[in-house]
Order: structure tokens, then C-alpha cells, then sequence
């Protein structure tokens, strides 16, 4: 479950699912009963100006706490159907392609819009299609914030461009898997001119301890919300790996390119001082 639960967290969707897709009509001034799957998207309604029109959200968002004071209709997965029919919904967002969730909408005759959070970039387009839906929505600000705080991270790698490999998911039996190509991690790396390690294909590729021994990265930040830190450099070591360069990362916003992708940043930028 808790590996699923990684996955659910970081994407939910693949890049043919462009943050402007749409079916039916945009909402207009009575879309005030949205239901948002994702808790990237979640994040963004609530800091963008729009929350007051958020009626339900899935299980995985718990940020912010307000989240935790409306309606949850299930997760990606497993959405509550009957739940979000009998909240009245007026639209319904979701990070990636649900085709349930598509059909409800269908049937209700109220606007499905989709979003990917895959990329830097997809996460920027995201802010665009809500300030396109909601004109109380202002999220301009939040993409100058991102520019900046990599921008002035970055002064510190001037000299040098550290290969840092970021690790999503560890398992006990030596699962291991990393941050690949094409994710909003390998961009954030970029933007503050680090180097990704990682295999060249796949966006999370699985890899073993020999695997991770031939990139052999300068630093390895294992990012790890579900703990204090201990148990993941417990299993590394077990795994017979050298965590002298190893820091673990456990804040709740880690796997989420949210609104406090900021604060990822920023504690990216400290493992690596």
C-alpha cells in the first residue's frame, strides 16, 4: 500500500494528460461545488484564491488543514460515485485521466477537467487553466516564487554541478526505486544546476544496490514522508550502501509538486550543503 500510495502522490497521470484538457463547458459563476482529486490540485485551489469553491476533495489530500473540514469522496482509484452525485457537485478536477470520473460527469452534465503534474512545466500550466477557469484565482505570484527561490538556490552551485540522486521509494528487501528523466525532480535539479543521477529511460526506474554503486552519485537524498528519517538509512545500510553521503528528507510535502513546492526546494538546497 505504501508504495502505491508513492505513486498516487507523485503523478497519477502521464504526460498525454495536458493540464488544459477539458470536456464540456468551462464553469462560470455558479461552479461553486468543485471536486478535486490530487492533492497537487488541492494544494493549488487553496492557495490560488479559489477554496471557497472546493466541496469535496480525495483521501490522500490532508493539506491544507482546511481539507480535512469538507466532504472526502474516496481516492483515484476508488472514487465515491454515489457521494459526489449526492454533494451536488458542479465540477469535478482531476490530476490525470479517470474515465469513472469522466462518465459521472458525463451523466451529471457538468464540466471534467484533467491535469498533469508531471513536469515543472505541468505544474505552471495547471495554475494557468485555473486562473482561465476561476476568475477569483490568481496564481501568477506562485510560479515568480518557484523562478526565484531556484534562481537564488542556485548561486550556491556556481562552481560546481553536484550528481544528486533522489530516491522515492526504499524498501526493506532492496527495493529501490529513483526520480528518473521527465519529473518535476530532474527540473527543480536542473533549475538550480545540480545533475540528476539516474538510468537514462524511465521517469521512476527501479534499480538495484549494483545499480545505484555504478551511477555513484555525489549525494543521495532519500525522500521519505512516512518517517523521522531513521528507518530509511536503516535499510540502506542494510542493503550494504555507504551513507556518507546520504541525507533523508521526511517532510509531508516531499512526493507532492504542490504549493509548497517551494519549501521543496529549499530543503533539496540544504541536503546538499
Amino acid at each position: 500500500m505504501k508504495i502505491l500510495t508513492t505513486l498516487i502522490l507523485l503523478t497519477g497521470c502521464s504526460r498525454e494528460n495536458s493540464a488544459t484538457q477539458t470536456i464540456s463547458q468551462e464553469p462560470g459563476e455558479e461552479d461553486n461545488a468543485a471536486v478535486v482529486f490530487g492533492p497537487s490540485l488541492t494544494e493549488m485551489f487553496y492557495i490560488s484564491g479559489a477554496w471557497q469553491r472546493v466541496a469535496a476533495v480525495d483521501r490522500f489530500s490532508t493539506w491544507p488543514p482546511e481539507a480535512e473540514e469538507i466532504a472526502i469522496v474516496g481516492d483515484f482509484l476508488s472514487p465515491s460515485l454515489e457521494m459526489i452525485a449526492a454533494l451536488g457537485a458542479t465540477s469535478i478536477h482531476v490530476v490525470g485521466r479517470n474515465q469513472a470520473l469522466a462518465d459521472l460527469a458525463e451523466r451529471l452534465d457538468i464540466p471534467y477537467y484533467q491535469y498533469s503534474f508531471d513536469r515543472l512545466d505541468d505544474v505552471y500550466q495547471s495554475c494557468s487553466q485555473l486562473e482561465s477557469l476561476y476568475p477569483d484565482a490568481n496564481l501568477d505570484w506562485f510560479q515568480s516564487e518557484i523562478e526565484h527561490t531556484m534562481d537564488s538556490v542556485s548561486v550556491q552551485f556556481t562552481d560546481e554541478s553536484p550528481e544528486v540522486m533522489i530516491v522515492i521509494y526504499l524498501e526493506g528487501d532492496g527495493a529501490i526505486s529513483l526520480a528518473g528523466r521527465g519529473t518535476f525532480f530532474s527540473d527543480i535539479l536542473t533549475g538550480i544546476g545540480c545533475v540528476l543521477s539516474a538510468p537514462d529511460s524511465g521517469t521512476y526506474p527501479a534499480v538495484s544496490v549494483e545499480g545505484i554503486l555504478a551511477l555513484d552519485p555525489d549525494f543521495v537524498v532519500i525522500l521519505d514522508p512516512y518517517s523521522s528519517g531513521q528507518t530509511p538509512l536503516d535499510n540502506w545500510r542494510e542493503n550494504g550502501l555507504d551513507d556518507t553521503n546520504v541525507v533523508v528528507l521526511s517532510e509531508d510535502f516531499v512526493l507532492v509538486p504542490g504549493a509548497r513546492l517551494k519549501d521543496l526546494i529549499i530543503g533539496l538546497a540544504q541536503c546538499l550543503n
